[in-house]
């Protein structure tokens, strides 16, 4: 190969090695930059949005409302994992009893029914001392999402008040 030839393997080196340096220092600029931490936005649902929308203190006092029901939770989550778990092996099973599956399923729906009334009866303890716009902000939080959010917002808004 002569000079000649290797000039504008050269030039295309050195251009490419400029532009990826400069790729390089304009996103660590960029990262260093920006100081904040972005926010992450996760989807949440159910009580965890409520604690989301909830101020701090009262955010640990629910989280310590629900530890303190942890014990009598546990044997309901348990059923109903055994159930499930029970139905699983029907569903594998080579030949199906019915019978058996449908109980198994009736297990897991009363396991389940238990834990989200022991649940909600925690969440009304929390709710009496909570003030009305706190309240207002756990209904939003667990109850009004989507299209039904300002249907129900709009109606409660248009209501007389007497």
């Amino acid at each position: 190969m002569t000079v000649r030839s290797l000039k504008p393997w050269l030039l295309v080196s050195v251009l490419l090695n400029v532009f990826l340096i400069g790729g390089v220092a304009g996103g660590l600029y960029h990262w260093l930059a920006s100081a904040t931490p972005v926010e992450v936005v996760v989807n949440q649902h159910g009580l965890r949005q409520a604690m989301f929308k909830l101020p701090p203190e009262r955010r640990m006092e629910l989280r310590q409302l629900l530890r303190h029901n942890r014990a009598d939770s546990q044997p309901l989550i348990m059923a109903g994992r055994e159930a499930r778990m029970g139905v699983i092996k029907q569903l594998e099973a080579p030949t199906l009893d019915r019978e058996l599956l449908v109980n198994e399923l009736a297990k897991a729906r009363e396991a389940d029914a238990a834990l989200r009334a022991l649940v909600d009866a925690t969440l009304a303890q929390f709710a009496s001392t909570l003030p009305q716009g706190e309240r207002q902000k756990l209904v939003e939080a667990l109850y009004l999402r989507g299209q039904g959010k300002a249907k129900l917002i709009g109606t409660a808004e248009s209501k007389p008040r007497s």
